[in-house]
């Protein structure tokens, strides 16, 4: 019986130090050491006499130096065990298994961490009664585990209501993001629906610097406040997720480009600009300004002579596409779906998946030993650029003729320019030989958003931000309380492989006995 004692002694002390590690009431720990220790007690009272006896025989001896080191080894696997269970908790380490990764920071959050600056950590005040705050924690430990350049404090606005008032917090969740120290910072941003995209653009506010961009107006291009189709109102809206200010511009108003202007987009004139916008558009690239110009084909926009004097050229065709379509074999459309990329910061984070065009025309380099253009986006090799625009128009047909252009076709590409004076900052261009891809009816497909979002992005100089932003897959949950997780992870690590060990040791004795 005090061998039973003594082994039920050692497993209660083991599970003791489990329990420890695992962060359990104090109720469970006093239970166990008491238990063990009771155990152990029992044992060497009720097996001293025995223990005598047998120290004074041999054979008795080398079984007790047998038993002793079971019983050492015993021991040492409940300190390792321990152990390992103290330093998981100080050094974790995870893993996400799920099939949508939903338990992942996605490549733009992880994007926008890397930027935080190492002598400046961002500071969040997370303003959340303890009701609420396993909710708020559960998400921002994903960030914290991904970075040190986090600091995150979680204040009770009830206990703390001098504070609360301080920061004007008025609902319970609300986050203060700080570039520094809350107290002194003096960039600052405030989130009250807390989720990974809204705190990801609180913390790309107070690291980078606010921009401006333009929409050209007054030619029929794509309107940024348009909520129907053909409008640009979703791109204007992903372009302040980004940090960036949008607004329209009447150039034809104006003398000079805004000197506030971080860059222009031209979506899809439908008529000519005057030569004085052409002017002023001149004169903004000669002071290192950047345009993004999205030109449709078949139309006359009388850009094409100022594009290749900047050194690229717009190709007078219409892009046509052979595609695979389930039980319809080959088939010919002129909606080319691209997922062959440059190497370019603008791409480099797309790897091969697909953007989509619509009657797209080709854009290349002017001069085709030009190094500084760089063709972004090519469609595939069963591609070409039909440049028979009256056939197709009149009767709908195309094919590749003597002076078509076959693929790989570019349809967007992009382009820096030196400095007027050869020492300041140079400009940047880039041309996509298609608007409909960035317009509400389909930003939305495939990666065209991303695109879009990146071409900007580079435009403007943040090209550090030009990562895939999409959203993730859902995914199949259970939802648990914050207790409920206690219980399950007690059961699963504690309760449960306890019991089968009690339940085995006390088999092994009754056959013994």
């Amino acid at each position: 019986m005090g061998l039973l004692a003594a082994v039920l002694g050692l497993v209660f002390l083991c599970f003791a130090l489990i329990a420890l590690v695992l962060g359990a009431h104090l109720w469970v720990l006093y239970l166990h050491f008491g238990a063990g220790a009771a155990a152990l007690l029992f044992a060497g009272i009720t097996s001293f006499g025995e223990l005598r006896e047998l120290m004074g025989r041999g054979s008795s001896r080398r079984g007790m130096r047998s038993g002793g080191n079971t019983v050492l080894q015993l021991v040492a696997l409940g300190v390792i065990l321990g152990l390992l269970g103290f330093l998981s908790v100080r050094h974790s380490l995870r893993w996400d298994w799920t099939e949508g990764s939903v338990h992942t920071l996605s490549a733009g959050t992880l994007s926008v961490l890397e930027q935080i600056p190492d002598a400046e950590p961002v500071e969040l005040l997370v303003f959340v009664t303890p009701t609420l705050e396993p909710q708020f924690r559960k998400l921002l430990d994903l960030f914290s585990y991904e970075t040190p350049k986090l600091e995150i404090e979680y204040v009770d606005p009830r206990r703390n209501p001098g504070r609360a008032e301080r920061h004007e917090v008025r609902t319970d969740g609300t986050l203060i993001v700080c570039a520094g120290p809350c107290e002194t910072a003096s960039g600052t941003a405030r989130v009250t629906a807390a989720g990974e995209p809204e705190i990801t653009r609180a913390i790309r506010s107070v690291i980078s610097e606010k921009r401006k961009i333009y929409f050209v107006t007054g030619h029929g291009e794509a309107d940024i406040d348009d909520d129907e189709a053909e409008g640009f109102s979703s791109a204007r809206a992903a372009l302040r997720d980004e940090n960036l200010e949008v607004e329209s511009l009447l150039l034809a108003a104006q003398e000079e480009v805004p000197e506030d202007a971080a860059a222009l987009v031209i979506a899809g004139p439908d008529r000519s600009l005057l030569q004085r916008e052409l002017g002023a558009l001149d004169r903004y690239l000669a002071r290192g300004g950047s345009v993004l110009f999205l030109v449709d084909p078949i139309l006359t926009t009388g850009l094409e002579a100022p594009l290749r004097g900047w050194g690229v050229e717009l190709g007078l065709d219409l892009i046509v596409d052979e595609q695979i379509q389930l039980f319809a074999g080959p088939q010919i459309g002129v909606q080319p779906i691209v997922n062959s990329y440059a190497d370019h910061p603008v791409t480099e984070d797309l790897g091969n998946e697909p953007t989509s065009f619509y009657l797209a025309r080709s854009v290349r380099a002017s001069d085709p030993g030009d190094e500084q253009v760089v063709e972004l986006a090519l469609t595939g090799p069963a591609s070409w650029a039909e440049t028979d625009l009256k056939l197709f128009l009149d009767e709908g047909k195309v094919g590749v003729g003597p002076d078509d252009r076959v693929g790989p076709v570019a349809v967007a590409l992009v382009r820096r320019l030196a400095a007027a004076d050869g020492q300041g900052k140079g400009a940047r261009l880039a041309v996509v030989g298609d608007s409909d891809f960035g317009r509400n009816r389909h930003i939305a497909e495939f990666y065209n958003a991303d695109l879009l979002l990146n071409l900007v992005n580079w435009l403007v100089g943040d090209e550090q931000f030009a990562t895939i932003e999409r959203n993730l897959p859902r995914a199949s949950l259970v939802a648990l309380t914050p207790r409920d997780v206690n219980n399950f992870r007690y059961l699963s690590l504690f309760a449960f492989p306890e019991a089968l060990l009690v339940l085995g040791i006390w088999v092994w004795w009754r056959r013994r006995t």
